[in-house]
Parts: structure tokens; sequence; C-alpha cells
């Protein structure tokens, strides 16, 4: 998700497997099917209605009293969450499995999370991710895996980290594929074994679970500095950076979608691109026009269009009307991303800060309805064929499964909404 908001979470939310050698193991997977997807695929002709699912959203589960939590209060809790998604109409869950190129799983690829296991590499008595899969199968929930291609942990967290992995033996190697900006280490897509890293990451995630397929977030490029890659870019045989980078992405977007269909037709690949269309290509470099108008990229589209109705950059039906050019491809489809962080922190008195005017800094903290309003908008539009809000957290308390009493109001304006799906179809 944005930056801001996984920053804003972190502070209102209050043994492994042997490693694998350094590098990446060449993808070797046959292709399992070349038709369309199957029509009994998982939302492939359904409106999706989902929510994401993030880390932050689960280490309250994860860990209690600085240890993991009980396996059968864990399961129970997380059934009760998937009953209350159930209740009210959602029936999709994005799930975090790799938000800093960690694993919320025991993983060959990537080290074990500090979310699920306390550090980075730790050790777990059960299989987490597994009872959440679980839990929302049996109430007949979709469920994806939802990873963030570049984003690293910061270099003192990478200290911790078991050598042998990859991401590690990079760092201390100094070799280029592990860079540091801003506090933060980033992996270079402009590297194959970067990008084949993430891809058998992404497979790796598919043989283990019963998901519908991979989810990818909006952390591609952290700047447009041409320090952070400039001896790459000279070698590159690239005039322009811009292009350069956006090469690179496309790349990583085309391979993890074909790893992503090698484990059968009926799996989804797809990305959650910031929602402001116009900075996308030349801010993060993230090509989402030519996802949407091309084959072979992804198989939807997932902009968090986190704008108010009087956002004086992207009003939100201004905005939608946008993507909904962009994505022209007929078998690309068009999901929209909605923000209940905003609704929820507008109860808190938050200004949407990059909203550009008064009124559309305060339209958050002055009118509930922004939610339901952008339901009904994308209901009246055909191009639109599913949701996710942002996050599940800032809807539902963990604990108890009850909606947030901040976000009451506008819950009591969407939920109906939420229940009843499109009626236009």
């Amino acid at each position: 998700m944005e930056r801001f908001f996984s920053f804003l979470l972190a502070l209102l939310l209050g043994g492994f497997f042997p490693p694998q050698e350094t590098g990446t193991p060449p993808l070797t997977y046959e292709r399992i099917s070349t038709a369309e997807a199957a029509d009994d695929a998982p939302d492939a002709d359904g409106y999706v209605r989902a929510v994401w699912l993030s880390q932050f959203d689960l280490h309250p589960l994860l860990r209690d009293g600085g240890k993991q939590r009980d396996e059968a209060e864990f399961r129970s809790l997380v059934e009760q969450l998937c009953r209350t998604l159930v209740r009210d109409g959602f029936n999709t869950v994005f799930l975090q499995l790799r938000p800093n190129g960690d694993s919320l799983y025991e993983s060959e690829v990537y080290p074990l999370s500090k979310y699920v296991a306390g550090v980075y590499g730790g050790e777990v008595d059960y299989d987490a991710v597994r009872d959440v899969v679980d839990a929302a199968r049996a109430q007949g929930l979709s469920v994806h895996g939802w990873i963030n291609p570049f984003r690293l942990v910061t270099p003192e967290e990478m200290e911790t980290v078991p050598t042998g992995y990859a991401v590690r033996d990079w760092y201390d190697a100094k070799s280029g594929q592990v860079k540091e900006w801003e506090g933060r280490l980033y992996l270079d897509p402009s590297y194959p074994e970067a990008r084949e890293l993430i891809a058998e990451g992404a497979a790796e995630i598919l043989r283990k679970y019963d998901l519908d397929g991979i989810h990818l977030d909006d952390y591609f490029y952290p700047t447009t500095d041409e320090n952070f890659d400039r001896t790459e870019f000279r070698k590159s045989g690239y005039d322009d950076l811009g292009d350069f980078r956006r090469d690179n992405v496309n790349q990583t977007v085309s391979l993890l979608y074909r790893t992503v269909h090698t484990f059968g037709a009926d799996k989804l690949f797809g990305v959650a691109p910031a929602g402001n269309l116009y900075s996308l290509a030349d801010g993060c470099y993230a090509d989402a026009r030519k996802w949407g108008a091309e084959d072979g990229y992804v198989d939807y589209l997932l902009p968090q269009l986190y704008f108010g109705f009087e956002n004086a950059y992207c009003p939100f039906e201004t905005i939608l009307a946008d993507w909904e050019d962009a994505v022209s491809d007929p078998n690309v489809r068009l999901w929209v991303g909605l923000d209940a962080a905003k609704a929820y922190l507008g109860t808190q008195g938050e200004l949407d800060t990059f909203a550009g005017t008064d009124e559309g800094k305060t339209e958050w903290i002055r009118r509930k309805d922004v939610l339901s309003r952008s339901l009904e908008t994308l209901y009246g539009e055909e191009r639109v064929s599913g949701y996710c809000f942002f996050s599940c957290a800032f809807l539902y308390d963990r604990f108890t499964g009850e909606v947030t009493e901040e976000i009451r109001e506008a819950y009591d304006l969407f939920s109906p909404l939420l229940r009843e799906g499109p009626t236009t179809r």
C-alpha cells in the first residue's frame, strides 16, 4: 500500500528451513495450459469484493507476549475474522506473505519474517499461513498471496538475517543486487538474478499453498535519483534512465505473470499500483498503461484510488475514468482499491494532506459517505469488476471481529452496498 499508510499502520497497531545456496535456481516449471482462464476459476466471471490483510493486521494475532500465539487460539481468531468478512459480503482476501524480502511462512528462498517469528530467520511452532488459508477456504473465500517485489529490510535488520539466503549474501558481497536507499534496502531489478529470486519466491508460494494467484503491491523503484543505479544504467546501453528502469520493472512483471501461469490457467496474477496514474511511469517506473493495454503482463490491475471526490489533483470519478481508459485490453480486469484507512483517520481529525485544497484535505473529516459514494460509482461502471479495501484492521477489531467504533458511521453507509453487490449487472 502507499508508504504513508504502512507507516501509520505501524504506529496504530501496536528453527528455520536450511537456507538456500547463494543465488537462485533457474525457473524450469512446465507450462500447464495456454488456454484461457477456466470458467470456474475463482472470481473469473464474478464481482470481486476483497480486503487486504497486511502484516500489520496479522501481527497482533500472530504474536502474543513475545512469542508465537497458541495455534488453537490463532485459528479461532482467524476463523472469526473470516466469518465476519463473509457476513459483510466479501469474497476475496489478499494475504500479505512477503512485506520486506522476508516470509510469513518457513521458506527456502527468503528468511522467516519478524512479524511471525519475532526476529528475521527465527523459529515457529506451526504454519500460521496455512491456518489462515484453511480458515478462509472453509468460508468460501478466494485467497491470493500478496508480495512486495523490491523492498527489503533495513541494513540493521539484514545483519540479523542468516547467511545463505540470497538477499543476505548479495548484501554482504556488495555485488549490486541489493542496494540501500534512505535507510532501507531494495532489490535492483536490473539484475536478472534479482528478478528470478522474486519469481522463485512466488513459485514457492503457489507450490506450498492452495491459492488463487499472486498479487503485487506498489513498491517498485524507491527514488527517481540516478545515484540509486548509476553504474548499472551506464552499462545498460539505454540513453534514458526512465526507459531503463521501466524495462526492468516490465521484465519483472512479465516474468511473474509467466511463472504464475505455469501453475494453471486458472491462477491469476495482478498488480495494485499507486492510484495516481499520471505519475506512475516516471515516479516509480511502473508502466501500468502498458500492462493494461498488452497481453502478457497481468490478469488484472487494482489501482489504489485512495482519493476523495473533492481531491484537487485526482478526484475519484475523474481518476477512475482515466484508469478505465488505460486498461484497454479486454483480457485485463480492472478492480479498484478503496481506502478505509482515510475514513478511519478522518474520525481522528487527520487531514488528507496531499489533496490540494482545504476542501479536499478535510473531506474525509467532514463526510462519512466517501466510501459509500465510491462504491455506488464503481457499481455504475461496466469496466470495473471488483474492489478491495485497505485494510482489515481499519474495518474490524482483529480480536472480536466487530466493526471498529471509529468507522461505524461510514460502515453503516457502505456495508449494505457490500452485501448487495452491484445491482446493475
